[in-house]
Formats: structure tokens, C-alpha cells, sequence
């Protein structure tokens, strides 16, 4: 991406139009590894062909949780360490925690 023409870069709005999805989806793609981009002053920009690559043969498609951080964690340089919980490991344990509860309430 670092040698990616001005022209071939699109910002998070273009890249939500020309996807059909909201400025925040592509910026999830981005913030969980799905999709490449850098930062240049307060913009997200966005490889046209990265973009493609991600939308061709509808590579994007709603993935559960449970799939969501088995690619996220695959993305992961070997050997690097995790640096305190992940906003998914916080919802898995709450989960875990309320599927408990309601377990234990149903009983009764």
C-alpha cells in the first residue's frame, strides 16, 4: 500500500458506498486486520484494490464471534504477546457469564 497511487486510495465514506455498508463496518474491517489501510492526518484510506480483493466472491459476509476472533488471532505475528483482554474476550465472557445465569434460573 505504501507505493498505492493517490487515485487508487479511497476514504472509509467512499469505501462504504462502493460497498453498500456503513462507514463503521469498513472501519471494523479495518481495526480487526480483514482490510489494509493508513492513516494520513485524520483520514482512513483504503487501497482500491485491497477494497476489491475483500469484496470479490463475497469474501464479505457476516462471520459470528466465534469466527471473528479465530481470524483475528490467526493474523497474529507468531510469537506475539497479547497485551491484556480484547473487547471480544470481555462479550465471550459475558456471554458465558449470562448463559450461566440463566441456566441456573431455569432450573428453579
Amino acid at each position: 500500500m505504501t507505493g498505492t497511487p493517490p487515485s487508487e486510495l479511497v476514504d472509509v465514506r467512499q469505501a462504504a458506498a462502493e460497498t453498500g455498508r456503513t462507514a463503521e463496518t469498513v472501519r471494523r474491517w479495518i481495526w480487526s486486520g480483514r482490510l489494509r489501510a493508513r492513516k494520513e492526518g485524520r483520514r482512513l484510506l483504503i487501497a482500491r484494490g485491497d477494497l476489491d480483493s475483500l469484496t470479490r466472491a463475497g469474501q464479505v459476509q457476516a462471520i459470528d464471534l466465534a469466527t471473528w476472533i479465530a481470524e483475528r488471532d490467526a493474523m497474529r505475528p507468531p510469537g506475539s504477546a497479547r497485551h491484556g483482554r480484547t473487547a471480544a474476550d470481555l462479550v465471550i465472557e459475558d456471554r458465558r457469564r449470562r448463559s450461566m445465569a440463566a441456566s441456573g434460573d431455569a432450573g428453579r
